[in-house]
């Protein structure tokens, strides 16, 4: 299967399909020149032991080509620097940097580098492994990342970096476009880490004198892809450490998990302020289902204050593992979130909506009936709601002093019935009712220190000796 991606830069090869199978390509003079070059070296052996196969795709820098060990059969990619990069020092450089440093680290899941040298007209060539699959990026493009995927991967870059720094090398690009995920029958696919060639480095041992030439920076200089910059990396500091990519790293997180960079911007230079000084919103707003304990991962490893980051690649590993052992704990953690999220929101409540009163029920339910007493039901008590129907005992039954706590039983309901046909209290029971419409009617002052009450209600039985009788047991 052709993947039409360039093993070395991890970048999409549009050409590559009509290259390898003989397609037509040529689009301009100047792809055309490039294609003419590229196949000049096709059918050559180059260092007397690599045979050129096809081209596998170009560059600003130079070409990469697809390649086949003559004396090991093994199938291999080779990278030779464009014949005009030969005349600036500085490509040159960086060229050799890229072969050592990928070449020194010797781990898995780093690109690995074979051999060095030279073509007859003095262009240098890396010999480096064949990859067969896609980069991070094309996948992220695709669809975001679930989380038990996207902390696998990052634990095997993170894995890589942790022998690139103990070597003293920075890779100072990390980004989706630098991370190959290696296909490979019988095993899951295997994240690589590409492109060394802006690397730094930052140590040696002293048995081993540091190439002066390595260091090619200088002070105020920005090295590196602006969107997964440091705020260090982007201000042009030269104490730079590993923790650069550890930044990066979390910045690769968030996108892979979001589907969105962390921070945006119209141009280079606006680009670098956010970064700088703002705050990139929080990936769980993106990604209601994020687990916590991850977003806290990723906060930390993208702090604006380097100390405050994980120290070594080791801390970032281990934070991870910690979340992939317990994920299924995080996830469900969080579920109760998403729901909350995906709920929508109930509708508003029109201005000023009254609640309808309930029906009254008939005055003889209210009052009494054989065996027990009835509750009034509870009726909202809304200021200014108006108020309908007959207005009397079924209204005030209870609040007449002498009947509030009366129990009705057997025969004594008929005395009762006959009590309430009075008209003296019939009339006290109607007034009360009128100074309760009237309270109601009357909309609520909170600045009121004094609650205003209706005059008394005169009492037919104030000269009396005693109140109403109440009927007695026989």
């Amino acid at each position: 299967m052709d993947v039409r991606t360039c093993p070395w830069t991890g970048k999409a090869l549009p050409n590559v399909g009509g290259v390898v199978s003989g397609g037509d390509v040529s689009a301009s003079p100047r792809a055309a020149e490039a294609e003419d070059e590229g196949r000049a070296l096709i059918g050559q052996t180059v260092g007397g032991k690599y045979f050129v196969r096809s081209v596998l795709g170009r560059g600003g820098m130079g070409t990469v080509y697809e390649g086949v060990n003559v004396q090991m059969g093994r199938v291999v990619a080779l990278k030779v620097l464009h014949p005009k990069q030969l005349k600036r020092r500085e490509s040159v450089k960086r060229f050799y940097q890229e072969a050592r440093a990928a070449g020194a680290i010797g781990h898995p899941n780093i690109c690995e580098v074979y051999d060095l040298g030279s073509l007859e007209d003095g262009c240098p060539y890396l010999v480096m492994e064949r990859l067969v699959g896609s980069t991070l990026a094309q996948h992220a493009r695709q669809s975001v990342l679930p989380f038990d995927a996207a902390i696998d991967i990052m634990i095997q870059v993170l894995s890589g970096l942790v022998a690139a720094h103990e070597k003293g090398i920075v890779h100072r690009d990390l980004k989706p476009d630098n991370i190959f995920l290696s296909e490979r029958v019988g095993c899951p696919p295997i994240a690589k880490v590409l492109d060394f060639g802006v690397s730094k480095v930052v140590s040696a041992a002293p048995a081993e004198p540091r190439d002066a030439d390595l260091d090619l920076t200088r002070t105020g200089m920005v090295m590196g892809t602006p969107y997964y910059m440091s705020p260090e990396q982007a201000s042009g500091a030269r104490d730079l450490d590993g923790r650069v990519d550890l930044y990066a790293c979390g910045v690769i997180l968030y996108e892979t998990l979001t589907g969105r960079r962390p921070f945006l911007a119209a141009n280079y230079h606006l680009l670098l302020w956010n970064i700088l000084k703002t705050e990139p919103p929080p990936p769980s707003e993106l990604r209601p289902d994020l687990p916590l304990a991850l977003e806290s991962v990723i906060a930390r490893a993208m702090a604006r204050d380097r100390a405050a980051r994980y120290a070594t690649a080791h801390e970032f590993i281990a934070a991870l593992a910690h979340v992939r052992a317990n994920l299924a704990q995080y996830v469900s953690a969080t579920a109760p979130k998403k729901a909350r999220a995906s709920t929508p929101p109930p509708p508003p409540v029109a201005a000023q909506q009254v609640p309808p009163s309930p029906p009254k029920p008939a005055p003889s339910a209210v009052v009494a009936r054989k065996g027990g007493t009835m509750p009034l039901p509870q009726r909202p008590m809304i200021p200014g709601a108006p108020r309908s129907g007959p207005r009397g005992f079924e209204d005030v039954a209870t609040e007449i002093d002498g009947l509030k706590d009366f129990s009705f039983a057997s025969d004594e309901s008929e005395a009762a019935t006959t009590l309430m046909k009075d008209p003296a209290v019939i009339q006290v029971a109607r007034a009360a009712a009128d100074a309760l419409r009237r309270a109601e009617s009357e909309p609520f002052d909170p600045t009121k220190t004094e609650v205003t009450r209706s005059p008394p209600v005169p009492d037919p039985y104030a000269d009396e000796t005693q109140k109403i009788d109440r009927p007695r047991r026989r």
